[in-house]
């Protein structure tokens, strides 16, 4: 009889170390699935995060642009994002996408642009919704529901900071940026 509850315990013993082991690798499995599907908000971000932060005209006037993941703000003084500035939506696009809205073909980015790397070249859809100037809301007034800015960015990074030529693709002007955060 002992040797009857000595085989009882061992296969008690044995069948709990297997299940054990199952329910072990049934749920990292199901956390493996379960996280597969998802990505924190940084990765969405991947390919707009050279975009992200704040850029200073190089005019010195000190006005710039703020992007903060699908939000900008033109800014007249980038030092006060309290008063005077528009506001609102911005889809962004990135490499042969950008190419294609900005009319960029790989021949001229290849002869003209031969350092800038697609990666670099955005084009961004800016959709104002609101602006301040001097701490009075004068979206009514001054905006109509047409006003939608396209800017093409050509960004070159180096050692010593981040530039970016900036094309409004309605009236083709030009400016220059320097990212500042």
């Amino acid at each position: 009889m002992n040797y009857d509850m000595n085989m009882i315990k061992y296969r008690k013993n044995g069948f709990f170390r297997i299940a054990s082991a199952i329910l072990i690798i049934c749920f990292t499995l199901f956390g493996l699935t379960a996280c597969t599907g998802t990505t924190d908000s940084k990765d969405n971000n991947d390919d707009n995060a050279l975009m992200q932060g704040t850029w200073e005209i190089d005019t010195g006037s000190g006005a710039g642009y703020k992007f903060v993941e699908d939000k900008f703000m033109w800014l007249k003084s980038i030092e006060d994002i309290n008063d005077n500035y528009w506001y609102g939506d911005v889809e962004y696009y990135n490499g042969a996408e950008a190419m294609e809205m900005a009319g960029l073909t790989d021949d001229e980015l290849q002869s003209s642009l031969s350092g800038l790397k697609p990666e670099n070249i955005f084009v961004t859809k800016l959709d104002p919704e609101k602006i301040i100037t001097d701490g009075e809301d004068k979206t009514a007034t001054n905006m109509n529901d047409q006003t939608l800015w396209t800017r093409l960015w050509l960004i070159e990074e180096n050692e010593d900071n981040v530039v970016a030529v900036v094309f409004d693709l309605e009236t083709f002007s030009m400016e220059s940026y320097t990212k500042v955060e």
